[in-house]
C-alpha cells in the first residue's frame, strides 16, 4: 500500500513539469507555424516580375471591372503608383534576358530562392494597337518615363482596312514608329487577324502569325532583338506553343494566365495580370501581391 502511494506521488510530481513543458513546446510550435505562415504570405517583390495587361483607353466614364477599356486617368494613377512604389518598368526583351539567365543558373545547378533581382521590375503590355494607345497612353509614358510593350493586330493597321461599326480605330504605322523610336515602346505581334488558336491546325495558325510578322518587318523601322508572340484572347495550346518556339523561333509567348513571372515560368507560357477599370493604384499593388501569393502556393 505504501509503495502504491509513493508511486502515485512520484507520477504527480513529474507530471506537472512534463505537462508545463508540453504546453510550452506546443506554444512554441504554434508560434513557429504562425511565423511561417506570415513569411509565406509575404513574398519579396524582387523574387518575381508582374506582367500587366491593358487594352483601350478612354476619356469617357468606364464601368468598373472592365478588362478591355479603362479611363485614362486610372492609367495615369497606375503609372504614378507603380513609380512611387519603386517599380522599374522593363521591356519584354529585358524580361527575356532575366528569364534566360535564371534558366542557365538552374541548368548549371545554381540553387537560389527565386529570381533575387536587384530591383522591383514590372512589365506593362498593351494589346491590339488602339489609337488611344498613341493619343492618350503614350503622352503619359513620356510624362512618367515608363516603358511599355504594344502588341498589334497587323491587318488592322494598314490604311486600306475597313472598320466595322463595332470596331475601335487602331494606330497608324507612323504612330508605331514614332513611339518605338522614342525608346519607351517596343512593338510586337498580336497576329495578322486576331483569330484565337482554338482547335485550328498548326499550319493555319502559323499562316496568320507569319503574315503578321511580315507586315511588322516591312512597316517598322526597327524590330526588337527579342521575338514575341501575344496570343489573341490569350488562347493557345501547349503543342502549338512548342511548335511556334521550334519553327518560328519565338523567344517569348504571352498568355492571359494569371500568375507572376518567377524562376519556374516557361518562356512558352508567360502569364499576365489583366488590369481592370475601377482599380485604384493601391488596388493594383494589392492585386500584384495577391497574384504573387497564388503563384508561389501552386
Amino acid at each position: 500500500m505504501k509503495k502504491y502511494i509513493i508511486m502515485v506521488i512520484m507520477i504527480c510530481f513529474f507530471a506537472v513539469p512534463f505537462t508545463a513543458f508540453a504546453e510550452e513546446n506546443n506554444n512554441n510550435i504554434q508560434k513557429k507555424t504562425l511565423q511561417q505562415q506570415v513569411e509565406q504570405q509575404y513574398i519579396e517583390p524582387e523574387d518575381y516580375i508582374p506582367v500587366l495587361m491593358y487594352h483601350h483607353f478612354k476619356t469617357e466614364e468606364v464601368e468598373p471591372g472592365n478588362g478591355a477599356n479603362m479611363h485614362i486617368d486610372e492609367f495615369e494613377e497606375h503609372m504614378k503608383t507603380l513609380q512611387q512604389a519603386g517599380y522599374t518598368p522593363i521591356f519584354l526583351s529585358e524580361l527575356y534576358d532575366i528569364m534566360k539567365q535564371a534558366q542557365i543558373e538552374k541548368e548549371t545547378g545554381v540553387v537560389v530562392p527565386e529570381l533575387q533581382l536587384d530591383k522591383k521590375y514590372v512589365v506593362i503590355t498593351i494589346d491590339d494597337g488602339y489609337r488611344s494607345n498613341y493619343e492618350l497612353a503614350y503622352p503619359l509614358l513620356q510624362k512618367y518615363n515608363m516603358k511599355a510593350c504594344i502588341s498589334v493586330i497587323t491587318s488592322r493597321i494598314h490604311t486600306g482596312y475597313v472598320y466595322s461599326s463595332k470596331e475601335i480605330e487602331k494606330m497608324s504605322w507612323e504612330n508605331l514608329n514614332e513611339m518605338q523610336n522614342s525608346g519607351l515602346v517596343e512593338i510586337y505581334s498580336h497576329t495578322y487577324d486576331h483569330e484565337p488558336v482554338g482547335d485550328r491546325i498548326y499550319t493555319d495558325v502559323r499562316s496568320s502569325i507569319q503574315k503578321g510578322e511580315e507586315m511588322l518587318d516591312k512597316q517598322l523601322e526597327n524590330r526588337s532583338p527579342v521575338s514575341v508572340l501575344t496570343y489573341p484572347n490569350g488562347n493557345y495550346r501547349k503543342n502549338i506553343a512548342l511548335l511556334m518556339y521550334i519553327y518560328m523561333g519565338y523567344d517569348l509567348q504571352l498568355t492571359t494566365n494569371s500568375d507572376v513571372v518567377n524562376r519556374n515560368t516557361s518562356v512558352l507560357e508567360v502569364p499576365r495580370i489583366t488590369v481592370n477599370s475601377g482599380w485604384t493604384g493601391e488596388q493594383l499593388l494589392q492585386k500584384i501581391e495577391q497574384t504573387a501569393q497564388k503563384t508561389f502556393q501552386q
